[in-house]
């Protein structure tokens, strides 16, 4: 829920999809993955 409030990309990717008529659960949804994507992949790059 910051994410979408502070100025980030990520307020950006989430007014976006508003803009493009998604629903705002969705458009949660579809933030809430992005979040888990970006540390899915931060956790990776410092295993190796």
């Amino acid at each position: 829920m910051t994410a979408r409030r502070t100025d980030s990309p990520l307020k950006a990717f989430y007014e976006n999809l508003i803009k493009r008529g998604k629903k705002k659960m969705v458009a949660l949804t579809a933030l809430m993955r992005k979040i888990v994507i970006i540390a899915n992949a931060k956790l990776k790059s410092l295993q190796t």
